[in-house]
């Protein structure tokens, strides 16, 4: 029993780093295609990456945190709705009207310059949990999939946000940088208190408990007296709030203006919860790990290796399929298609 146990935490952390290796073996077949050598150009990503060559804006580990700062807030995002058996994939609909609301405070209020970006990032915050309580209401009440929900009001902020038209940020509200000649501001240690709370909060604390309990085992959970609509809502609030906090650090500590396109896409939250086996520590990790490799496929395989910056993209897409390949196969054989019907 006790190997059994250990041979299963070995296999959950080992599993991570074989979808990162799967990947960049699969990714030397298009680095062929394209007429490079593969060990090379991965050393242009890392190097574009995460090398550092000087302070400031040289050192491009720094440009990877700044990079990760909304891909932790995402990820995190995602862990705390699917610890709950929330299958959210809406993060970026939520980041979306997060920074929208943070850039109108930001731009539109005049207040202290300590107040103010406090005031804009609590907007940010309370806007993409209203966004996300939509989804969890439907879901709870109608019996609406949270998934196709989700998607559709990923879509729906796009329309929505792109009807509103808003000025540069107050200097009084903007995030400034932790270390001069870069945009890595205080919001990457937001993220990272984030994850510390978020971590106490799940494993630590009666409500996390009940929100895990409410995914791994609904039944179990309802015959212990918790109620597992009530923790999905609360779970879902949360999940909603990481993002739309995300969001407004974005806009404020990097673009001091509102726009669509952030460094966390549609699915970077799916991708950086499922890597980092979501637990707060991994997502960390993987957050970063992927900021780095999304600045190297800028920096390293298209400027140095001239190779199409979209490989690191399809690099993120293998590992979001082999770290998820096995958590299907897993749940197909305790599930076989003789007994489902």
């Amino acid at each position: 029993m006790h190997l059994s146990v250990r041979h299963t935490r070995l296999a959950r952390y080992l599993a991570p780093l074989l979808s990162i290796l799967a990947s960049l073996i699969v990714g030397s077949v298009f680095i062929l295609m394209a007429g490079a050598h593969p060990l090379r150009a991965y050393g242009y990503l890392a190097r574009a990456g995460f090398g550092c060559q000087g302070p400031g804006i040289r050192c491009a580990t720094l440009t990877a945190l700044q990079f990760s700062t909304p891909l932790l807030l995402s990820g995190l995002s995602a862990t705390v709705a699917f610890r709950t058996g929330f299958f959210s994939i809406g993060q970026y609909g939520q980041m979306l009207l997060g920074g929208v609301v943070a850039a109108w405070i930001g731009s539109h209020l005049s207040l202290p310059p300590l107040l103010h970006p406090l005031l804009a990032l609590a907007g940010g915050v309370l806007c993409g949990a209203g966004w996300a309580g939509v989804a969890g209401v439907l879901k709870e009440w109608l019996g609406i999939n949270e998934v196709i929900v989700t998607l559709v009001m990923n879509q729906l902020a796009v329309l929505l946000v792109r009807l509103v038209w808003i000025p540069r940020i107050e200097p009084s509200a903007r995030l400034l940088p932790l270390i001069e000649g870069t945009r890595l501001s205080g919001g990457f240690i937001l993220a990272l208190l984030a994850a510390a709370l978020i971590y106490l909060y799940l494993w630590h604390f009666a409500g996390g408990y009940e929100q895990r309990m409410a995914g791994q085992a609904h039944r179990f959970a309802r015959f212990g007296g918790i109620f597992p609509r009530r923790a999905v809502i609360r779970a879902v609030l949360l999940s909603g709030g990481l993002a739309g906090l995300g969001g407004a650090v974005e806009v404020l500590g990097v673009h001091y203006r509102f726009v669509t396109s952030f460094s966390a896409d549609s699915f970077d939250g799916l991708v950086v919860a499922l890597l980092g086996q979501l637990h707060p520590l991994g997502v960390v990790l993987s957050a970063v790990f992927l900021g780095g490799v999304r600045l190297g496929a800028l920096n390293g395989l298209q400027l140095q290796a001239h190779i199409p910056r979209e490989l690191g993209g399809a690099l993120i897409a293998m590992m979001l399929l082999f770290v998820s390949s096995r958590r299907l196969f897993r749940l197909g054989a305790a599930h076989p298609p003789e007994l489902r019907d």
